[in-house]
């Protein structure tokens, strides 16, 4: 008896597109309270794609257009509300692949100075949502 075939391997992707630092006020939280106050956040990402095709062609048709990326975050971190940090980065990463379905997309989103005891620069969340 034959074993079955293995899926064929495919070799990791190392290039990517990464924009750190993109910073944004929004009134996220999983209480009330905070939900009604503005508070700093602030996003890195990172697209993991072939860059081949832009290495060569030098047109930004061939990669990731860093602009429209960071609009894409701002426009939903202002513009909508959320409980947790994890369903903001998922909404960031999920409307950054309908742009680039290729991409494997990466998302660390952080929320600068929660309301916590010790008083914490920020905590957030690292979300990477497979190329589809």
């Amino acid at each position: 008896m034959t074993p079955p075939a293995l899926p064929p391997v495919l070799p990791p992707v190392l290039d990517a597109v990464f924009v750190r630092g993109i910073e944004f006020e929004g009134n996220h939280g999983y209480t009330a309270a905070e939900r009604r106050s503005t508070r700093r956040f602030r996003v890195g990402l990172m697209m993991e794609l072939s860059l081949t095709a832009a290495s060569v062609s030098d047109r930004i048709a061939d990669t990731v257009d860093y602009f429209k990326v960071s609009e894409i975050v701002c426009a939903i971190g202002t513009k909508s509300t959320y409980r947790l940090l994890e369903k903001l980065a998922g909404e960031i990463g999920r409307a950054i692949q309908d742009l680039y379905p290729r991409a494997a997309v990466t998302v660390e989103l952080e929320k600068l100075m929660p309301p916590c005891p010790g008083v914490p620069s920020a905590s957030g969340v690292r979300l990477h949502l497979p190329a589809r």
